[in-house]
């Protein structure tokens, strides 16, 4: 058996060290452990484990520096390294675009640049988890005869409807956007591809129905609703794209020079892009 790595051996020992915190919480709170049992439990166990823990992000941000980098650039890359780091990244993002959302503002669009919006349809699913949320809240409450784990499932109902109200303001707040440049087309709050407008052969309208999830294949870049794409962009040349994903294995890259995109006014892209592209509308 190959042995594990000190980064994977670390990575494994901050999931371990954070499920003892949670079992320890759920003993207390279900009567299991009494609260100075689970002071020991601290005391025996999560404690020397959180050290341990502690000092592996130590030594790795002293490798860090003693190879070179400034002080933020070592702390970046040692949260990189944590299974935490990404999902937490993506709940703060989440967050973060959802007081955007509510005050009306767009993210990262460049200065003189028109924002090219794709949210249409996006709030069905959405508005109908919320409804059934609420409800569900209200036959658990009448159901479940204990008030802690009541409490705790409402809890939980609203933190998920939440966090997914928050990952639809994240691709509400980062809409594509032309300058009079680059077309930019971002999906999950990143940059997919940055087009120079001088490389676009053609953009037409036309609506495709067959690919309802994002794709990178064949050299093309797809990203649609799930009513398909309605507008194409052809390039004089294959350049590089890249679809984001939390999970590494299912991100994607390669160079495309096509492009297959839903958008909320497709004509209104072709005629931004219109002065330097062969328009077929």
């Amino acid at each position: 058996m190959k042995p594990l790595s000190t980064k994977a051996f670390h990575r494994r020992m901050q999931l371990v060290t954070a499920l003892v915190f949670l079992i320890n919480g759920a003993f207390v709170v279900t009567g299991i452990l009494t609260a100075g049992q689970a002071v020991l439990l601290f005391l025996a166990v999560e404690a020397p484990l959180a050290l341990f823990v502690l000092l592996g992000f130590v030594r790795a941000y002293v490798e860090c520096r003693r190879r070179g980098l400034g002080a933020t650039a070592s702390v970046s890359e040692v949260l990189g390294d944590s299974p935490f780091w990404r999902p937490i990244r993506t709940e703060l993002l989440a967050y973060q675009s959802l007081w955007f959302w509510l005050r009306g503002r767009d993210k990262g669009v460049e200065s003189g640049g028109i924002p090219i919006r794709a949210s249409g349809g996006s709030l069905v699913l959405p508005v109908a988890f919320g409804i059934a949320t609420v409800v569900e809240i209200a036959v658990l409450h009448l159901l479940i005869p204990w008030m802690w784990l009541s409490a705790i499932l409402a809890v939980v109902s609203v933190w998920s409807l939440l966090a997914l109200f928050g990952y639809l303001a994240v691709h509400r707040v980062h809409p594509h956007f032309v300058t009079d440049s680059r077309f930019v087309v971002r999906q999950s709050g990143k940059v997919v591809i940055s087009i120079d407008r001088a490389l676009i052969a053609s953009a037409r309208c036309s609506r495709r129905y067959g690919d309802t999830a994002p794709a990178l294949e064949g050299g093309r870049l797809v990203l649609p609703n799930l009513d398909g794409t309605n507008i194409d962009v052809v390039l004089k040349q294959p350049i590089p794209a890249g679809l984001p994903s939390m999970i590494p294995r299912y991100r994607r890259s390669g160079s495309v020079d096509r492009v297959s995109l839903y958008i909320d006014e497709p004509a209104d892209l072709v005629t931004a892009l219109s002065n330097v592209v062969n328009v077929e509308k």
